[in-house]
């Protein structure tokens, strides 16, 4: 398999480069230098965060904004892919940090680093990373190679079904739980994201859990993981850029300031919906959309979302809130369901949540009473079921609260053949375009190395969790 092959050194250089450990030994002979040689915990686990943040935040997160609505693709590039035009080439990088960014060094992590007295505590880290890394393939592409790439001997290694990349990845998540239990916690400066801290990790291994079973359609085992997962802001996995230059700034400033004028919200399906129908009586979303504004033109102007060290939510606190309360909903549990909306409004309106970039911007979040999705409530104004409004209301909140992530593109697969009664439904892109794209092209790497690899089904067939 070509993408899995060879070891990620270029992206473990860059990020060890101003490693003092790196002088450590110089005279040593330079033709025995191996991985065994590798300070693990410094020269790899950096790496694999970083690299799933790309996995996570990247190229594909701004294609799948386009594809729902969030964002618009403006020129060039990217109205090509707004318009659905999507190559082969274009996902080779997200195939790449995926495969060997992440999981081929957190396998490697793992050997390297098993008589080590954090054994259990970097193992339990780097599988919750392989996890949420293999979870966004599986969830974009469909089939992908999993149970044969542990196997250097199978070097074309064939497509499992999504569904049981899912499992073996729920497996996979239950082995880190169990690491990260019994394992010391002790610091861990080379983790960016909670310095070592086990009970963060094991929070949001069960927040993606229930991501996953979100992604399956099993919502009450996803309402069960997601009460122990991410229960507070602070227990949130977010990656803040250092902003030391080209590589370390948030991604969307990056993507702006290299590609200025390709990419814009002005107009966009969100920017028409946080104007418009998100606002009622007890809500005012004036201040959480300019905070979303981006200028798509000059990177520098921004001081929201796309700011240069605008932290950037991988996992986090307002997706657990919102998958309990879908969860609550579908499964019986309105009161808690819509129990779990309102502390989300209540977040909304501490100011925690997002930066209000003006004083005077406005921003109102008042709780929510079941009435108010009862016909002719103030959330349910062409009077369809109770509960179907007030489950309407909570997707419209997943689709604003999740932009720059991927969780309205997953619910726009997930809900708009099905449930369109509750979806989020943005105009279609192209005039010819008679349903939305469901998945991303496998990568052209793994489509000329890998005979294996399935004849591609094209951008609008459904993957096997949403036929």
């Amino acid at each position: 398999m070509n993408t899995i092959k060879y070891i990620f050194f270029a992206f473990i250089f860059l990020v060890a480069a101003g490693c003092t450990e790196l002088v450590d030994g110089i005279n040593d002979n330079p033709n025995e230098i191996s991985s065994d040689n590798f300070d693990a915990g410094v020269l790899l686990l950096k790496g694999i965060e970083l690299a799933n943040v790309s996995v996570q935040l990247g190229h594909q997160t701004r294609i799948s904004g386009m594809w729902s609505g969030q964002t618009i693709g403006v020129s060039l590039l990217y109205k090509s892919i707004y318009e659905y035009n999507l190559s082969s080439e274009e996902t080779s990088n997200i195939w790449e940090n995926a495969y060997q960014g992440v999981v081929k060094q957190a396998r490697l992590l793992r050997d390297q680093t098993a008589t080590n007295p954090k054994a259990k505590q970097y193992a339990g880290i780097v599988k919750v990373i392989e996890a949420n890394a293999m979870g966004t393939i599986a969830s974009l592409f469909g089939n992908v190679p999993y149970t044969e790439i542990s196997n250097d001997a199978i070097l074309d290694p064939a497509f499992d079904s999504q569904k049981v990349v899912f499992s073996k990845l729920q497996d996979l998540l239950n082995e880190a739980i169990a690491d990260l239990t019994t394992a010391p916690t002790t610091a861990v400066p080379e983790d960016l994201y909670f310095a070592g801290d086990t009970k963060k990790w094991i929070k949001v291994a069960r927040t993606l859990k229930a991501r996953m079973y979100m992604y399956t359609r099993e919502y009450d085992k996803a309402y069960q993981e997601a009460l122990l997962g991410i229960s507070l802001s602070t227990e949130s996995m977010i990656f803040t850029p250092p902003n030391l230059g080209i590589g370390s700034q948030n991604l969307n400033f990056k993507m702006i300031d290299q590609r200025g004028g390709y990419w814009g919200f002005t107009g966009s399906h969100l920017d028409l919906l946080m104007k418009s129908k998100r606002n009622n009586t007890k809500t005012n979303e004036a201040a959480r959309l300019a905070y979303y504004r981006f200028d798509g033109n000059t990177a520098n102007n921004n001081k929201g979302i796309a700011a240069v060290n605008r932290a950037m939510t991988v996992v986090g606190y307002e997706e657990n809130l919102l998958i309990l309360a879908e969860a609550g909903v579908r499964t019986g549990k309105v009161t808690e369901g819509l129990a779990k909306l309102n502390e989300l409004r209540a977040h909304l309106a501490s100011g925690k949540a997002f930066t209000k970039l003006v004083t005077t911007d406005v921003s109102v979040y008042q709780a929510y009473v079941i009435d108010d999705f009862a016909a002719g409530g103030i959330e349910n104004a062409d009077n369809i079921d109770q509960t179907r409004a007030l489950l309407r209301e909570i997707i419209e909140e997943r689709y604003v609260s999740g932009f720059t992530q991927l969780m309205p593109f997953d619910d726009l697969r997930r809900l708009s053949a099905k449930e369109r009664d509750i979806a989020v439904l943005p105009p279609f892109n192209s005039n010819t375009a008679t349903k939305y794209p469901q998945r991303f092209v496998v990568s052209q790497t793994e489509l000329s190395a890998n005979p294996n690899a399935p004849t591609d089904p094209g951008i609008f067939a459904e993957t096997e969790v949403n036929k």
